[in-house]
């Protein structure tokens, strides 16, 4: 009897332990999920146009593409390994604008260069191995000083012919620089307008901005600049009668 009890308690006793041991290790499968997720959304932040490492070897070089949606990037460049002298040449619309340049050595430097008048045009980022024997391993970002949130990552345009007709665009998301800034432009027309901005907050939104924008080519320009990261509606009304109001509408994150 005392040996039936005694196999009881230790079969109990395992069987704690052996259910310890699986939360343990669940919570542990956990925090790393969580981790590669957060990672994976600062890897996407909108700031970066692009983002990648690679190798480049003598027989080609490496390009990136990208399309800005305003005036200035910053194109940076981390040499990672190796010891090929390397040229990197930025293009915009296959006109070339600047260059950085690598010297032979073992040396990790990382470089930058600021890159402007490119707002639309497809630039190009070419990185050259210079050596015959010799690779350069590298990590490459094109930073936008600001990048569009707009849906097709392109500016709304359009016109309101009628009085009481308005235009309402929403964001594709937040700025992941909890830092957003709005343009509105007057683009043809002399009707007065009205502006107004909301934020998600869950599933409901709310208001943060109502301007008017007047009849006149001195106001034809609306800069909002808003510290908020979250998606935002933004709705352009005409509100004259027998006068059109054409616009153009930008959402950007912004530094």
């Amino acid at each position: 009897m005392k040996t039936k009890s005694l196999f009881s308690f230790i079969l109990i006793f395992s069987t704690i332990i052996c259910t310890a041991q699986v939360k343990k290790v669940s919570s542990k499968t956990s925090v790393k999920k969580t981790t590669a997720s957060n990672a994976s959304v600062r890897s996407n932040c909108p700031i970066y146009l692009d983002d990648r490492t690679g190798t480049v070897y003598a027989a080609g070089p490496a390009n990136m593409y990208v399309t800005p949606a305003t005036n200035e990037i910053d194109v940076t460049i981390n040499k990672t390994d190796g010891k090929a002298r390397t040229t990197v040449n930025i293009y915009a619309n296959n006109a070339f604008k600047d260059r950085i340049i690598f010297e032979n050595g073992r040396d990790t430097p990382s470089k930058s260069k600021t890159i402007t008048g490119v707002a639309n045009k497809q630039v190009r980022v070419e990185i050259v191995n210079g050596s015959v024997a010799n690779t350069f391993k590298y990590r490459a970002t094109i930073a936008g000083e600001h990048f569009s949130l707009m849906p097709d990552r392109e500016r709304a345009e359009g016109k309101l012919s009628v009085g009481q007709t308005k235009r309402t665009i929403t964001t594709t998301q937040g700025s992941c620089t909890g830092k957003t800034r709005v343009v509105v432009n007057r683009t043809s027309g002399n009707a007065r307008g009205t502006i107004r901005i909301w934020e998600q907050r869950g599933n409901t939104w709310s208001q943060i901005k109502s301007v008017t924008m007047e009849n006149s080519t001195a106001d034809s320009k609306k800069i909002f600049d808003l510290n908020t990261g979250r998606k935002l509606k933004i709705e352009v009304k005409n509100i004259s009668v027998g006068n059109q109001l054409g616009y153009t509408i930008n959402a950007i994150a912004r530094k």
